[in-house]
């Protein structure tokens, strides 16, 4: 059976569109610990447990930890759409659309003493990009090579370029003691490249629930080249593998992404731990009636593939039609997959 896993967010805060989505198939949630605080993340698991004992569907409440990577520090949406210039800073300072050449902070950049003119500036996953036209010792100046609306925080990278990434830091390792007797089934670690990160998390988390039940599952999130090449071992140390395609693309490039992967997937189920692939698989939706071909057959094809999970991302964060794509890949999963309906991969962490 595939589980389908939306992210929190927006467009599933209200009672009623989260109540429509597990009703319509969503077997697990992701909780972004990079945009919410943690009382945040608390009251919305606790509520989105509370839909899901009152629909009698237990559902997989995942803890997705962000891990240390260079982000944008805008609080809310920033449109790139007459914007001639943009400067970059290499430190955290407020977003500023007002001034003459608007300019937004990030997080830190390690990546900022290498950056050069003409190079290219990549924003999220790839949906916004800037080219650098000049480099002083604390920012750049950009031109947009889009003209699209940045999401808040959305990460910074630099193309064609390794990126630095520390998949546990000071709040990830906050986050991961706090998670005994807590409603969280499982925990996304980002950025491993290392199986002996699965056992640090372990260590982290602690003993099992006073309930009984197992501790949370730890799914490693695979999303680097050096992820990749070390996916077996990953994938044997680990509970379960995500494949995050959005950052493998930016690390890895576009011509070595497929294969790399291809080659997280392979190893996964060779090692018999579940294997979960996201994100961005079928936006499209969103915004018109019909879905974009390819993204409908390239999850048509991972279904019939027999992935254990399918995570959508902005399709349920802050996508236009968040109930009709959950209807349509629960469609999909029955259609391509088992015949059953979308089911958590971690049932016995469930708290009953």
């Amino acid at each position: 059976m595939t589980s389908l896993i939306a992210t929190m967010g927006p467009a599933l805060l209200s009672p009623q569109t989260l109540h429509g989505a597990v009703a319509r198939g969503v077997s697990a949630l992701r909780f972004s610990a990079s945009k919410f605080s943690a009382d945040e993340l608390a009251a919305q698991a606790r509520r989105t447990a509370e839909t899901g004992a009152a629909l009698n569907r237990p559902l997989d409440l995942l803890l997705d930890l962000p891990g240390a990577k260079s982000r944008l520090t805008n609080e809310d949406w920033f449109p790139l759409a007459g914007v001639e210039r943009l400067r970059v800073l290499f430190g955290p300072a407020p977003a500023r659309r007002d001034l003459d050449v608007p300019e937004i902070g990030t997080t830190g950049m390690a990546i900022g003493p290498y950056i050069e003119p003409g190079d290219v500036l990549v924003l999220g996953d790839g949906e916004n990009a800037l080219r650098v036209e000049s480099r002083t010792a604390d920012g750049c100046l950009t031109r947009p090579l889009t003209q699209g609306d940045v999401g808040r925080q959305k990460g910074i990278s630099l193309h064609g370029r390794p990126q630095a990434y520390q998949a546990l830091g000071e709040a990830e390792t906050t986050a991961l003691k706090s998670l005994t007797d807590s409603v969280f089934s499982g925990v996304i670690v980002s950025f491993v490249e290392d199986p002996d990160v699965i056992e640090e998390v372990r260590s982290l988390v602690g003993e099992a629930p006073a309930d009984g039940r197992p501790a949370p599952a730890v799914i490693a999130k695979i999303e680097t080249r050096a992820g990749a090449e070390r996916a077996a071992e990953v994938a044997r140390a680990a509970d379960g593998v995500l494949l995050g395609r959005g950052d493998l693309l930016l690390d890895a490039g576009e011509l070595d992404f497929y294969d790399l992967g291809k080659k997280v997937m392979k190893e996964t189920q060779k090692a018999g731990r579940p294997i979960i692939v996201g994100t961005q698989l079928i936006p499209s939706l969103s915004d018109g009636w019909l879905p974009n071909r390819s993204e409908l057959a390239y999850l048509s094809h991972l279904i019939e593939k027999e992935v254990d999970g399918l995570m959508l991302a902005t399709e349920t964060t802050v996508g236009g039609a968040p109930l009709r794509t959950v209807e349509l890949v629960t469609a999909l999963i029955q259609r391509y997959g088992s015949g059953a309906a979308p089911a958590p991969l971690f049932p016995s962490r469930i708290p009953q």
